[in-house]
């Protein structure tokens, strides 16, 4: 009897340590989120199929997020975060405001191959609200202009160090060059043409810039 006793105690103990250990509902539902929308899209996935891969019941996620919608703009908004957190990193050691820049372009094609070429989920998704009807949708859109304009004002602030004075014209030829790139990528399944666009990128860094004036 102890010996069952004990060995009950034991997996009660394990079982219990493993639900400490699980990711909260919260975080499930954004992960499970995460993998169907960047590899399938988004309209196409529906709730019934984000619940049973979060394994994760219905009530929880409108009270948790109360929509579907509100998960995409939570999904965009985790996107944004990792991106910055990764391009911190990737600069950490950097001085050069111009090194800083290309490293931009250097993060897009690294981050190609892992995600199977799908170009910038970012895109991605402003590509499936094209008419944002609702608040919403509108939300969601905003979520990926977040993102777009964090990338300007990036851009705008290391040109204007590089350049001394402010680089808005030209952080913005730079992120059409990313753009270029992200499509390029998706479409020929390939880093080539985001590496094109970080030459070119070089080209347009050493040309006069385009918001000098004398």
């Amino acid at each position: 009897m102890c010996v069952i006793a004990a060995a009950s105690t034991s997996s009660s103990r394990a079982k219990g340590s493993r639900r400490r250990q699980r990711p909260s509902s919260r975080e499930r539902l954004l992960a499970s989120a995460t993998h169907l929308f960047t590899t399938e899209g988004i309209r196409v996935i529906g709730i019934d199929r984000i619940l049973r891969e979060a394994d994760v019941a219905k009530a929880s996620l409108y009270s948790l997020y109360g929509s579907k919608d509100a998960l995409v703009i939570a999904y965009v908004r985790a996107l944004d975060e990792s991106w910055r957190t990764r391009y911190a990193e990737r600069i950490s050691d950097l001085s050069d405001p111009k090194s800083k820049i290309l490293a931009m372009f250097d993060q897009a094609i690294a981050d190609q191959p892992e995600s199977e070429y799908r170009g910038s989920h970012f895109h991605n998704a402003a590509n499936e609200y094209p008419k944002p009807d609702t608040d919403s949708e509108r939300g969601i859109v905003e979520a990926v202009r977040e993102h777009r304009r964090w990338l300007l004002d990036t851009l705008t602030t290391l040109l204007t160090e590089l350049n001394g004075y402010p680089g808005l014209t030209q952080a913005r030829q730079l992120l059409v060059l990313l753009d270029g790139g992200y499509a390029g990528c998706r479409i020929e399944r390939s880093t080539m043409p985001l590496e094109i666009a970080k030459e070119l990128a070089k080209s347009l860094l050493g040309a006069p810039p385009a918001d000098y004036c004398i």
